[in-house]
């Protein structure tokens, strides 16, 4: 009888034991990242250019806000006034397209009167930490060592160099000014280039107007 009470015991206690397994809950905290596009180019200076020829000598040598220019010959043609600075803010990489929105200048008194574009151009340079050549790249103007005539849009100003370094950045990353002049008759190597013939010097001569074009900035991410 005392075997018998000993091995039901034996096994209420193994059935117990059985029994006694782990407890284990479950619960689930979703976890997403949203990755909104910040794409901005702004124009923080020179929004508005305007060229006005007043004496000879500007014909002769052109106008222009880069003292380093063939313009800088005339005192008067260095200026500020025809300076346009902008930055671009954005958290991948991008690309900036730039061009005139009519295939030449338009006169304003006459719209008959037109004015080829290659007799305005600028130079591009980058300010912010961002630079030609490493992390971003520009084609019309060598990375920023040549002079480049204006042309018709669409064409490729700045884009990204293609290589591990991101031409994403805030606007210290991307900081440009553009430095425009016009009849400076400034030939360098850039695939276009200004009209060769200054303004005084070309045949027909201009006619006096006022001529104007819109020129348009598209930013796009890649």
């Amino acid at each position: 009888m005392k075997k018998l009470t000993y091995l039901i015991a034996g096994l209420l206690l193994t059935g117990s034991v059985a029994n006694a397994q782990a407890v284990r809950d479950r619960n689930v905290i979703p976890v997403a990242v949203n990755l909104n596009q910040v794409l901005r180019m702004t124009i923080t200076n020179g929004g508005n250019i305007e060229f006005t020829f007043n004496s000879i000598d500007d014909y002769r040598f052109g106008l222009s806000g880069d003292a380093g220019t063939s313009g800088s010959a005339n005192p008067a043609s260095s200026d500020p006034m025809y300076v346009s600075d902008f930055t671009v803010a954005s958290s991948t990489r991008w690309e900036l397209s730039y061009g005139s929105e009519e295939a030449t200048f338009i006169g304003t008194d006459n719209p008959a009167n037109t004015l080829t574009l290659d007799n305005v151009g600028f130079g591009l340079a980058s300010n912010g930490t961002h630079v030609f050549a490493t992390e971003i790249t520009s084609a019309p103007t060598v990375d920023g060592t040549e002079i480049s005539a204006l042309e018709v849009f669409p064409v490729v100003l700045i884009t990204d160099n293609g290589n591990v370094l991101s031409s994403a950045g805030d606007v210290t990353d991307n900081d440009f000014t553009i430095t425009w002049r016009a009849g400076t008759a400034e030939v360098g190597a850039a695939p276009a280039t200004m009209n060769a013939t200054v303004l005084l010097e070309q045949n027909p001569s201009p006619v006096p107007d006022r001529y104007i074009t819109n020129v348009l900035f598209e930013l796009a991410s890649l």
